[in-house]
């Protein structure tokens, strides 16, 4: 299932986040383990951590509780994150995220004119996501970011588990 709604976040709301990566820490992890072909792949981006609640957050949980119809949370310690391709080159290849989430989202934070490449992509789909756009997806999609051409582009990603997913971080 995958649903995109234009106009998810105003230009005010996108340009508060593409400005917030200013101040903040690039997490430092610097691998994440993907569901792909291989088991760890570098990160090769910055990676900012958002660790406090939003009000557009709940927006997102509503939303996605409708359309699935079941329980969704964000992640212990964790709301959401921005990822930021700043260097030609730098995107993200074919994985997905079904052991830490049921639904993913992202949120494209950069205007068209900012970028050049580091388009979000779903197998088997076509998407585009301007400024402002979120796409919910289940995560056992495969989906990636296409290499940065030029310029620099943002988007806040959000993983959703249920009680199922939940339950395995738990352990």
């Amino acid at each position: 299932m995958i649903l995109v709604l234009d106009n998810f976040l105003s230009d005010t709301e996108c340009q508060f986040w593409r400005d917030y990566c200013v101040y903040a820490n690039n997490n430092e992890t610097m691998e994440v383990g993907l569901k792909s072909d291989k088991p760890m792949h570098r990160v090769d981006r910055n990676y900012y951590t958002v660790r406090s609640p939003f009000s557009f957050m709940d927006k997102v949980i509503k939303v996605a509780e409708e359309k699935w119809q079941e329980k969704f949370y964000f992640q212990r310690q964790s709301y959401g994150h921005i990822m930021h391709y700043k260097i030609p080159g730098q995107g993200l290849q074919w994985h997905a995220e079904p052991n830490i989430a049921k639904v993913s989202v992202s949120i494209n934070l950069s205007p068209d004119h900012e970028y050049e490449g580091a388009e979000f992509e779903i197998k088997d789909h076509n998407i585009k996501l301007p400024l402002g756009s979120a796409i919910f997806y289940e995560s056992n999609l495969q989906h990636r970011v296409t290499p940065l051409i030029s310029g620099h582009k943002k988007s806040f990603v959000m993983w959703l588990p249920n009680k199922t997913i939940g339950k395995k971080r738990l352990r």
